[in-house]
C-alpha cells in the first residue's frame, strides 16, 4: 500500500522535509508534498491528498481562507492548520506550535488515521483537463460554493489569489454598485438554477469592461454545490465599438440636420412658387421636383432617426451601462453618482446611445463641472443634473426635432433619445431635479424575470 499523501502550504521545499522528518520520528508513515499558497486548488486536482496542512498565515494570505477554499472543493478533506489553537469545525482545525511540534504531527496523524475523502483518490484526466484550464488560461475562470466563496479560481489582473476562501466583496477592488451586480447575479444562479449568459459589466475602480457568464455547479449527487463562471476583458473592445458609435451618431445628426435645412429651403421655394401666376410645363415641373425632393428628405430623416435594425433585448444592469457610457465619455471636470441599482431589458447599443445623449446635453448646459445622478425609480430610472435646468415652455418642447437651445446644437439629440424610448415601450418625461437642473425620467420599464 503506498504511503498516505500530507499536502503542505509553503514557500519552499525545505517545509515539507521538516515536517517530514517530524512524522518520521513520530513513526507516521506518509510522503510529505508541498505548495505555495496561490496553487493549492490546482494542485488537489492534480495530487492525491490525504490531509492538508495550513499556516495560519499564508504571507499575504489567510491560511483559513485556503482551507475553506480546499474543503468547498473536497468536503471531507482533512485540514489542519498550525500557529494557534482555535476550532474551525469538524474537518478544519488548529493547533499551536510549529511544524516540528508534538501537537502538529499529532494532529496529522489522527487525520490521517481516520482519512475516507475524495482528494485522495487516482488523479483522473479530466481533473488534470480542469486544472490545465486553470492554469494556462488568461481569462477569469472561476468556481464558488453557495455561500458564494471561491473554492477555484485562476490568476488574473483583476481577480487575485487572495480571494481563495472568500467572497468578491471581501477581497476584489471593485466598487459597490459592480459588487452589489454581481452579488445578485450569484445569487441569482444559486437560488434558481439559472444560466447567466454574456452579462456586460463596468467596474470603475478597476477601470475595465468585462462579459461574464454563470452557470449552476452540481456536484456527484447531482445536488447544486455553488456556481462555475467565467469573466472576460472586453475593454478594448468596449473603446472600439465607442468610437464606432461615436461616428455613427457624428453622420446621424449630420444627416438629420441637413435634412432639417433642405425641408425649411424647400418650403421657401414652394412659398415662392405660389405666387408665380403662371400656366406653364416649367411650373409644372419645378413642383414635382420639388415633391420629389421632400420625399427624399422625409426618407433621410426617416433613415436617420432609426436605431439599430438588430433591436435585441437583453438583460443588462443598469450602473453597468452607465458606468461604460461614462468612461467613454472622457469628462473629467464632470462627475457622476449611481444612487440605486437596477436591472432592465433594454437594446444594449441603443441604451447606450441614449445615455450618451443625456449624459452631453448635461454638461453642454450645465457646464464642464456638472454633477450628474442616476438611479432606479419603482418604474424606471432617472437621469439629473445640477445645471440651469430647462428654461422653455412647456419643456416637452427640447424633444423636438430641430429645437435647439444653443447655436451649435443641432436640436436632434433629445429627439432621438425620445425615439429610442418608444422603441423600448418607455416613457420619457423631463422636469426639475432636486437640485434646481434637469432630470429626465424614465418609466414603464420592463424588469427581467
Amino acid at each position: 500500500m503506498a504511503p498516505l499523501t500530507v499536502l503542505l502550504v509553503a514557500a519552499d521545499s525545505a517545509a515539507g522535509d521538516q515536517l517530514e522528518a517530524a512524522l518520521e520520528e513520530a513513526a507516521i508513515d506518509a510522503t510529505v508534498r508541498t505548495t505555495e499558497p496561490e496553487c493549492v486548488d490546482t494542485t488537489l486536482l492534480r495530487m492525491a491528498t490525504d490531509c492538508l496542512v495550513v499556516p495560519v498565515t499564508c504571507g499575504a494570505m489567510a491560511g483559513g481562507h485556503l482551507a475553506e477554499a480546499a474543503t468547498g472543493l473536497y468536503p471531507d478533506l482533512p485540514v489542519i492548520m498550525y500557529g494557534t489553537e482555535a476550532d474551525r469545525g469538524d474537518h478544519i482545525r488548529t493547533v499551536a506550535g510549529d511544524l516540528g511540534s508534538p501537537a502538529l504531527t499529532a494532529a496529522v496523524g489522527e487525520a490521517l488515521d481516520s482519512s475516507e475523502t475524495m482528494a485522495a483518490r487516482p488523479v483522473s484526466r479530466p481533473e488534470t483537463i480542469l486544472a490545465t484550464m486553470f492554469e494556462r488560461n488568461s481569462e477569469h475562470l472561476y468556481v464558488k460554493d453557495t455561500d458564494r466563496h471561491y473554492v477555484l479560481l485562476n490568476d488574473s489582473s483583476y481577480a487575485p489569489p487572495e480571494l481563495l476562501g472568500r467572497r468578491d466583496e471581501d477581497g476584489l477592488p471593485a466598487g459597490a454598485t459592480y459588487l452589489d451586480a454581481a452579488r445578485g447575479d450569484d445569487l441569482q444562479v444559486i437560488n434558481d438554477g439559472s444560466d447567466i449568459l454574456d452579462i456586460h459589466e463596468f467596474s470603475p475602480s478597476m477601470g475595465k469592461h468585462l462579459r461574464t457568464s454563470k452557470v449552476p455547479w452540481y456536484d456527484e449527487a447531482d445536488e447544486l454545490a455553488g456556481l462555475i463562471g467565467i469573466t472576460q476583458d472586453i475593454t478594448d473592445q468596449r473603446e472600439r465599438e465607442r468610437l464606432l458609435r461615436q461616428q455613427n451618431e457624428r453622420l446621424r445628426k449630420v444627416a438629420l440636420l441637413a435634412a432639417h435645412e433642405l425641408r425649411n429651403e424647400l418650403q421657401v421655394s414652394t412659398g415662392h412658387l405660389s405666387q408665380v401666376e403662371a400656366d406653364d410645363e416649367h411650373i409644372d415641373a419645378v413642383e414635382d421636383s420639388i415633391d420629389q425632393l421632400s420625399g427624399i428628405v422625409d426618407k433621410v430623416v426617416s433613415l436617420a432617426s432609426s436605431d439599430s435594425l438588430e433591436f435585441e433585448l437583453e438583460q443588462l444592469w443598469l450602473s453597468t451601462v452607465v458606468w461604460d457610457v461614462w468612461s467613454s465619455l472622457s469628462l473629467e471636470s464632470a462627475s457622476l453618482e449611481v444612487t440605486s441599482e437596477r436591472q432592465l431589458l433594454a437594446d444594449a447599443e441603443s441604451l447606450r446611445l441614449f445615455l450618451e445623449i443625456l449624459f452631453s446635453n448635461a454638461v453642454e448646459h450645465g457646464g464642464p463641472d456638472v454633477t450628474i445622478r442616476v438611479g432606479a425609480t419603482s418604474s424606471g430610472f432617472f437621469v439629473a443634473d445640477d445645471g440651469p435646468g430647462v428654461d422653455v415652455s412647456p419643456p416637452e418642447r427640447v424633444f423636438e426635432a430641430g429645437y435647439a437651445s444653443e447655436k451649435q446644437n443641432s436640436g436632434f439629440g433629445l429627439y432621438i433619445a425620445k425615439r429610442i424610448a418608444k422603441e423600448h415601450g418607455w416613457s420619457l418625461s423631463v422636469g426639475e431635479s432636486e437640485d434646481g437642473g434637469a432630470r429626465f425620467t424614465i418609466t414603464d420599464v420592463e424588469r427581467p424575470d
